[in-house]
């Protein structure tokens, strides 16, 4: 099977397990989290780029990471855990699989990729009740990119942040 098909059938797994997950109503889930939804972007090496979030649960996330600069490119999905939730803030776990694209003059390849970690999610209305719903975070992790034509791998600890506008 080629890359492509991989590709598409691990996405669609990411994307579609989750809904099989989902033990609370929609009408319950927006009144326990009014933020579902999020935008931003997320750098955490290497899944750099812009970010989409969607609350499945209370403890249950999906994100989305298109990297699109430079030669190392990202489309990343994740699943994050909440295993410590609070009123401002949370700790959570996550596991990331996506595709990278490396570009350098006329070679190009594209692999599959992993990762996985912890991070910790902090609200800013924590500061002032009348703040906008702007989360940042912060991780740490382990990822694995192997490419095979080009010499360019990693097996690497991540560090990473993120900021995102919650609704």
């Amino acid at each position: 099977m080629n890359l492509k098909v991989y590709l598409s059938t691990a996405l669609l797994l990411f994307f579609m397990l989750p809904l099989t997950l989902m033990a609370q109503s929609e009408e319950n889930l927006e009144q326990v989290n009014p933020t579902r939804y999020g935008v931003g972007f997320q750098g955490t090496f290497p899944a750099n780029g812009l970010s989409g979030m969607m609350d499945f649960s209370d403890e249950i996330t999906a994100q989305a990471i298109f990297g699109f600069f430079g030669t190392l490119k990202t489309f990343a999905g994740r699943g994050l855990y909440r295993f410590q939730k609070e009123e401002f803030w949370n700790m959570y776990g996550y596991g990331m699989l996506g595709a990278w694209n490396y570009s350098i003059g006329s070679q190009s390849e594209t692999v599959l990729g992993l990762g996985f970690g912890a991070g910790f999610e902090y609200d800013w209305r924590s500061y002032r009740s009348d703040f906008p719903p702007i989360f940042w975070n912060i991780e740490l992790g382990i990822g694995f990119v192997d490419f095979d034509e080009i010499n360019y791998n990693f097996s690497t600890i991540l560090f990473g942040a993120g900021l995102h506008y919650r609704f």
